[in-house]
């Protein structure tokens, strides 16, 4: 089966990354130039621009190759095609709520990401009607509570029950793997533990330099202290006096030999939309020490405490989190046969259980056959309430060098990424700045 896979500025490294290298059997995965496409608010007064303003709807057209494909797989976007589609998502809100290029101009600007309600209904009503779309398959949730939060809101909100029932059939979740890496033979000590964070705000940079230095202190040469991404200069200066290893932000294969030549992966973070970090380190067969609770509430459908991973609660204040942190990756030290068990469980889920390509594959596979299946008319009833839903106003038109620059733009001028959290009272989006990167664009012709 042929499918092409893209927008190219929406992939992930991690995430699409393994798709590309290791697709499903049977699979062929292609992928194109394209256009994004902004249909304008119609209550604006102003000359529309995406990085400064919220568009009523926004979808990807591909401009060519989809004579040759079985199926189209979106990342987040609705797409314009006469063949069926599916889309995966992280978090569906985002795309619902508010889109890539105004969050990332709201976050260069140094702006509230915090869209009027009536603007934010018309947004809501009318991409909510493209995912309704016959022509749209499945959408595929990285996981339950993402799939869950995402429903949740739209029958909240009001939105018309038809249109719920339809985006509920069709919602499922597939969560994203890489195949388990070769094991190396490790030595009992020196014990390495390694902390891996591209961007430090959210990954808990000052949290894993405090547990580093503890570390040390408690352990001296029985661990090797990895601390691998950018680190501000104080801390840099504390780790090297402390005898961490300083590693630049590698290249994917170098960074995931080593994950392989690890024993604990340190994960402090204060956010992850999946984790795919967390989900390399298993299949390295490393234990896990990460985060849980608020920002992390999907965790335990990923790994199960004592069993795969040691969690610390992000609901403790920032005193008592360190120390909980160290005293996990503390016991995962001392205990070497705590340390085995997690690994040769955290192997066997990313090789044959919930994190394996075989899973991900069965259930990627089936949304493809699924797709390819439909018969689809030429015209769809959602597609035509979508259109009124919309208004007349001229669609604005990206290339697909222009968002590709647009993003490296505004995440230079940032410094990072931004993260958009959601108020579960209110589901408005609010976002946040940290940092980022996207999967390499790679083109079969």
């Amino acid at each position: 089966m042929k499918v092409l896979l893209g927008p190219a500025h929406e992939l992930h490294d991690g995430v699409h990354g393994s798709l590309l290298d290791s697709p499903p059997t049977g699979t062929t995965y292609m992928q194109a130039g394209y256009t994004l496409r902004f249909r304008p608010d119609r209550s604006a007064c102003r000359a529309f621009s995406p990085l400064h303003d919220a568009a009523v709807a926004e979808w990807v057209r591909f401009d060519d190759l989809l004579a040759d494909v079985d199926v189209v797989h979106s990342s987040r976007l609705p797409v314009e095609t006469a063949r069926p589609w599916v889309v995966d998502a992280d978090c569906l809100l985002m795309p619902l709520q508010a889109g890539r290029f105004y969050t990332l101009g709201a976050a260069s600007r140094g702006t509230p990401l915090v869209p009027n309600s009536a603007a934010l209904a018309r947004r809501e009503a009318a991409m909510a009607a493209r995912y309704a779309s016959g022509r749209c398959a499945r959408i595929l949730f990285r996981t339950e509570y993402a799939r869950r939060a995402c429903l949740e809101h739209l029958a909240a909100h009001g939105h018309r029950p038809e249109v719920i029932e339809k985006l509920s059939a069709k919602s499922e979740v597939v969560y994203p793997a890489i195949p388990a890496l070769h094991a190396v033979r490790r030595s009992e000590r020196p014990v390495t533990v390694l902390y891996m964070g591209r961007t430090a705000q959210d990954k808990g940079a000052s949290t894993a330099v405090e547990v580093f230095g503890r570390l040390r202190a408690r352990h001296g040469e029985a661990v090797r202290l990895v601390f691998l991404g950018p680190c501000p200069e104080p801390d840099a200066h504390r780790l090297l006096a402390a005898g961490v290893e300083l590693v630049a932000t590698l290249p994917r294969p170098a960074y995931l030999e080593q994950l392989r030549r690890a024993d604990i992966f340190l994960s402090p973070t204060s956010f992850e939309s999946f984790g795919m970090g967390l989900v390399e380190a298993a299949a390295a067969g490393l234990a896990v020490v990460c985060s849980t609770g608020p920002g992390m509430e999907h965790i335990g459908e990923l790994f199960t405490p004592g069993d795969h991973a040691l969690f610390v609660s992000n609901a403790e204040p920032a005193a008592p989190r360190t120390a909980a942190f160290t005293e996990a990756a503390s016991r995962l030290i001392d205990d070497a046969s705590l340390r085995r068990r997690l690994a040769v469980n955290n192997r066997a889920l990313t090789t044959s259980g919930r994190l394996s390509l075989r899973q991900r594959d069965e259930r990627l596979g089936a949304a493809y056959a699924h797709a390819a299946s439909l018969v689809i008319g030429r015209a769809d009833p959602a597609d035509d309430r979508d259109a009124r839903v919309e208004g007349d106003r001229r669609i604005t038109d990206w290339a697909d060098d222009v968002c590709r620059w647009a993003g490296q733009h505004c995440t230079a001028r940032i410094g990072g990424r931004v993260i958009v959290r959601y108020d579960p009272p209110t589901r408005r989006p609010a976002a946040e700045v940290s940092g980022g990167t996207a999967a390499p664009r790679r083109r079969n012709r």
